[in-house]
């Protein structure tokens, strides 16, 4: 099988490019009208796409959580559900700030997780525009905006910028979407044969990418190096395999080092040996390997050497050495050695 890309981390890239813009336009910050072309594009890039009617929803779709829209100035004012979103003089009672102002971790906060957060500049101009009773219809100077208020909106991009960002953005989701269903599509078979001879033991990390995960845990000693053959039609897709307490043997870890893109590997009280471990020192992804255990010798994590993103690794009731250890650190220097519990 082909080799299977992660999808997860370009998708969510695309969702949040949108803070990466640039103000390019030429007008001064002095000039630019106050609700229309500085607030309007801080809504449309932060807020819109949960507060908006399909026609200025970035989406396309039509989102207004809470009954609040927020696409005119009225509209802000209206509220929804619990209140007025900004109140001309208020800052306590204007529900935008007060959200937006939440700690990140906050349920309330807003915008939610995942989604381009609000600027240091762009707080700034709100909180600004609030306190001067919601000025519009006149530029950011004959609304009386201080120098640190213009310099904050001269950072600000300009609508059509926002636009054309969140365009972009959104037709990267789309692609990046469509190339993780294709991915998906493409397992539905090899995952199924996987499927009939394991049940319930391969299913995908998560909904947001096409990344596998094998557990046999629930087999232990059934499961030997003849089965573990059975994954080959997944073996490109698999990033987490847990194979612990199984009779895989040295025969077995042939298999393993075809799962190129393996993280995560768990082999604890299995028949390996050095010799298996032979076939794992080419899965230069592997972060995680629990050989607690096994009959693993010095000579055994010599092999895992070059491992370089490997970050930790189990060794207890092995018959590797503290010296050994030592040196392997050299090698390896940001992965976590666990010998087990050290009785004095």
């Amino acid at each position: 099988m082909s080799h299977i890309h992660r999808i997860s981390s370009a998708f969510a890239a695309a969702v949040v490019s949108c803070t990466l813009f640039q103000p390019v336009g030429a007008k001064p910050a002095g000039d630019r009208e106050v609700y229309k072309e500085v607030i309007v594009p801080i809504l449309r890039g932060k807020c819109y796409q949960c507060h908006a009617d399909v026609a200025d929803n970035p989406s396309g779709k039509k989102k207004i959580k809470a009954k609040l829209e927020l696409t005119s100035l009225d509209l802000v004012k209206k509220g929804g559900d619990e209140g007025p979103a900004a109140v001309a003089g208020n800052l306590d009672e204007s529900l935008l700030l007060v959200r937006i102002k939440l700690p990140h971790d906050d349920d309330e906060h807003m915008p939610p997780e995942g989604k381009p957060q609000v600027t240091e500049e762009e707080l700034k101009v709100l909180e600004w525009w609030i306190k001067a009773n919601l000025p519009a219809g006149k530029s950011m100077k004959d609304a009386g905006a201080p120098d640190d208020i213009l310099a904050a909106a001269g950072k600000i991009p300009t609508d059509e910028e926002v636009k054309k960002s969140l365009a972009q953005s959104f037709a990267e989701a789309d692609a990046s979407a469509a190339k993780l269903a294709a991915a998906r599509k493409a397992l539905e078979a090899p995952i199924a044969e996987v499927s009939g001879h394991f049940p319930n033991a391969i299913g995908f990390v998560s909904q947001q990418d096409s990344d596998l995960t094998f557990t046999a845990v629930s087999m232990r000693k059934d499961f030997n190096d003849e089965h573990l053959a059975k994954l080959a039609p997944v073996s490109g897709g698999l990033v987490d395999v847990n194979l612990g307490a199984t009779a895989v043997t040295d025969a077995g870890a042939v298999n393993l080092g075809k799962m190129a893109r393996l993280k995560k590997l768990w082999l604890n009280g299995t028949a390996i040996t050095d010799a298996g471990l032979e076939s794992l020192k080419g899965l230069s992804e592997l972060e995680y390997l629990n050989l607690y255990g096994t009959q693993v010798t010095d000579e055994g994590l010599k092999k895992l050497a070059g491992l370089k993103n490997l970050k930790r690794l189990y060794l207890w009731q092995t018959k590797v050495t503290p010296g050994a250890v030592e040196e392997f650190k050299k090698s390896v220097k940001d992965c976590d050695v666990n010998m087990g519990i050290k009785v004095e």
